[in-house]
């Protein structure tokens, strides 16, 4: 029995260890960015009392929404980035949910949060695009349907 650490096999073993590094420093850059940038809104606010008149109100109110609409989808985006990091600790991390196949390192990097190869992902869209009245929202998870209702 040696003292070293100890090797576990990983399931994406196609990606080198520093590729795997590459990806998951930039996984973890973008989460620190998202952080830093839910903080720094949050100490932005502008209290109610600030607003003098109807019309400061209601802009403040349209941007208010945009930056809600804005802070879901980098939330959205948070839970994809942890997903991955968890998915580098358990080894899986590049290989497509849907066929095991590898998702290539060119790919990982241009869209850190892939979860599918290149071809179950267009079968994906156009499935999505064959059916409108399932289509789901990806942020809200809902067939357009569902939302109406």
């Amino acid at each position: 029995m040696g003292t070293g650490k100890t090797s576990v096999k990983r399931e994406n073993a196609y990606l080198s260890d520093k590729q795997v590094d590459i990806l998951k420093d930039k996984l973890l850059q973008e989460k620190e960015r998202i952080t830093n940038k839910h903080l720094e809104q949050e100490t932005y606010m502008l209290d109610r009392n600030e607003l003098s008149d109807p019309l400061d109100e209601a802009s403040i109110n349209v941007q208010t929404s945009q930056d809600i609409r804005f802070m879901n989808r980098e939330n959205f985006y948070l839970k994809k980035i942890n997903k991955s990091l968890e998915n580098i600790n358990r080894g899986i991390y590049g290989l497509c949910e849907e066929c095991d196949s590898e998702i290539g390192f060119e790919r990982l990097n241009a869209r850190l949060t892939a979860e599918m190869c290149i071809a179950c992902k267009e079968e994906a869209e156009m499935a999505e695009n064959n059916n409108i009245f399932d289509k789901r929202s990806k942020s809200l998870g809902k067939a357009l349907h569902e939302i109406a209702r």
